[in-house]
């Protein structure tokens, strides 16, 4: 069958930017990564249907628009078309699948409304909750969510259609409680927590702290709040937390700013100095920046803890080594998310979907949380055999549930405090 071109949706604000439009190709072919014409390509086509019983419903798959975004795109992109490499590697085609771009304000339920096959949405990282949640009850579909981990979720349990909704990445806090529990295991049961307030982290360091006061540690501070907000152009608020330090003698640190951030280098200064307590050595930092970040940090005359891989799946060292050898650098979870939606569209649209709590075909229905992970091609033969399986994930431990996050393993590393001299 030759590639469909879909025509615009009617009263989309995304017509536009649908995947047929030339003006979508004329954009990629100007962009620096003018090869991703080959993974539109891909998701493009409506490919044969083999004859292992492979159905093409219709799969949305929705990226967030605007040039800021574009490199988040590029790597979310480059682990799905993997993906979808792994799938035509098991013998089976990939099922026709449909990109478009959503704006931040752009209502999902209106974007899609010309779509009345729409079975199965991918929506983009960090969406929307109430508004996928609003499109899954109207329409009676499911929702992917590839990588929501931060703050939304909080809404969650509030979801009339949650059951609808599947996470695929453990949220952040996941990340945080590693951190806590590996910090009491490092015996630093007092802590003091600072951030800068030029900088997000904020609700980071809250849930550390309540993560860390539940496992028995004591958040130190002199000031009304436990996450305290240092100026670092505040001469004045400095010198009242170097006193703080020297007070209270924390066990440890811990930062929400950058690493190469000013607050961070006017308190690196002032530790190397010894102004922080019983010397250079004294208080081991902690850090809550994220793994891209804390990949910079090097070694100190104290002692550290960062985050080198968020919270991931059993797969993920075999998905990583893969794109790697594919495309020439280490992915990370957003790249492994991508890798995980491609496998989980072609494993939700084949034959026989079981159906949801309200009794209506769900394409995630064939998702058995309490099974052993399988590899890619074993979860396929059993689907195509009418069992439900649970996929060897890259981005979480692929226990998935409608409407609850799934979990992973998080890494921890500690970096030693240099010898004198």
């Amino acid at each position: 069958m030759a590639p469909s071109q879909a025509a615009p949706l009617s009263g989309s604000s995304l017509a536009a930017d649908s995947i047929a439009s030339g003006s979508w190709r004329q954009r990629f072919f100007k962009a620096p990564w003018r090869s991703w014409l080959m993974i539109f390509a891909s998701l493009l086509g409506c490919q044969a249907v083999s004859a292992s019983g492979l159905l093409s419903p219709s799969v949305v798959v929705l990226l967030p628009k605007g040039s800021a975004v574009e490199g988040a795109n590029e790597t979310f992109l480059k682990g799905f078309q993997l993906g979808e490499e792994k799938v035509r590697g098991c013998g089976l085609a990939v099922a026709s699948v449909k990109l478009r771009l959503l704006s931040l304000d752009d209502d999902p339920a209106v974007a899609l409304s010309g779509n009345p096959r729409l079975k199965l949405v991918v929506a983009p990282p960090a969406a929307d909750l109430r508004a996928f949640s609003a499109l899954a009850s109207k329409r009676n579909l499911s929702v992917v969510l590839p990588y929501q981990r931060g703050a939304s979720l909080r809404s969650l349990g509030e979801l009339d259609a949650r059951t609808r909704l599947w996470f695929l990445v453990a949220p952040v806090r996941d990340d945080l409680e590693a951190m806590a529990q590996r910090v009491m295991e490092q015996g630093w049961r007092r802590v003091m927590v600072v951030r800068d307030p030029s900088e997000l982290g904020v609700a980071s360091a809250k849930s550390f702290v309540e993560a860390f006061e539940i496992l028995g540690g004591k958040v130190e501070s002199y000031e009304p709040e436990l996450v305290q907000s240092v100026n670092p152009d505040d001469g004045e608020r400095l010198k009242r937390l170097q006193q703080d330090l020297v007070w209270l003698g924390p066990d440890a640190l811990v930062l929400t700013s950058r690493p190469s951030g000013p607050l961070v280098q006017v308190l690196k200064k002032a530790q190397m100095d010894g102004l922080l307590g019983r010397g250079p050595q004294h208080p081991a930092w902690v850090w809550l920046a994220s793994s891209d970040l804390a990949s910079d940090i090097g070694p100190e005359a104290w002692e550290q803890l960062l985050l080198k891989q968020s919270s991931r799946g059993p797969g993920w060292q075999k998905f990583s080594e893969s794109f790697e050898q594919h495309w020439g650098q280490a992915p990370d979870l957003l790249a492994a998310a991508g890798f995980d939606t491609a496998r989980i569209i072609a494993l939700s649209t084949m034959s026989a979907s079981l159906a949801s709590a309200k009794g209506s075909a769900d394409p995630l229905g064939w998702v058995d949380a309490e099974s052993e992970p399988q590899p890619l091609c074993t979860a396929l033969r059993l689907r195509l055999e009418g069992k439900q399986v649970r996929l060897e994930g890259a981005a979480s431990s692929f226990a998935l549930r409608a409407g609850q996050t799934p979990s992973g393993t998080t890494v921890i590393n500690r970096v030693s405090a240099l010898g004198p001299g």
